[in-house]
């Protein structure tokens, strides 16, 4: 795949996660953690989450904190979907996504596998710190 005289592989790769690792706008949990730089790598994504702005710094308003209850909720009850009380939508939960098995591409709010198939990069989620709570 590679000319001898080319980038190796190994070298692509670390380019890449280089890249990823400065870039502010990529999402922090799509970062992979390999086996060598754990400590490393776990702290620099922490960082990123950290330094989110104000996003991340702040409160949950009661709003988010009752989305969060009945999110929390209904995934103990195995609900597929919940009444999210703001916008009046059904909300697919983390239960329903873990029975699909895999990302459906549509920024569902509480994907548990890091949208990777959603391609539009501004619909993508933001940091939600209630997930810590």
């Amino acid at each position: 795949m590679f000319h001898k005289y080319c980038m190796t592989q190994a070298f692509t790769s670390r380019w890449i996660f280089f890249h990823v690792l400065a870039d502010p706008r990529l999402v922090p949990m799509s970062i992979p953690c390999s086996e060598g730089n754990q400590s490393r790598q776990r702290s620099s994504c922490t960082a990123q989450i950290n330094d989110g702005g104000a996003a991340a710094a702040r409160e949950p308003s009661e709003e988010e904190r009752a989305i969060h209850a009945l999110h929390r909720e209904a995934c103990e009850a195995k609900q597929q979907m919940y009444l999210d009380p703001s916008s009046g939508f059904n909300v697919l939960t983390e239960y329903a996504h873990l029975q699909r098995g895999t990302c459906c591409g549509s920024a569902c709010r509480h994907c548990p596998y890091g949208q990777v198939n959603v391609k539009d990069p501004a619909m993508k989620k933001r940091f939600n710190s209630l997930f810590y709570i």
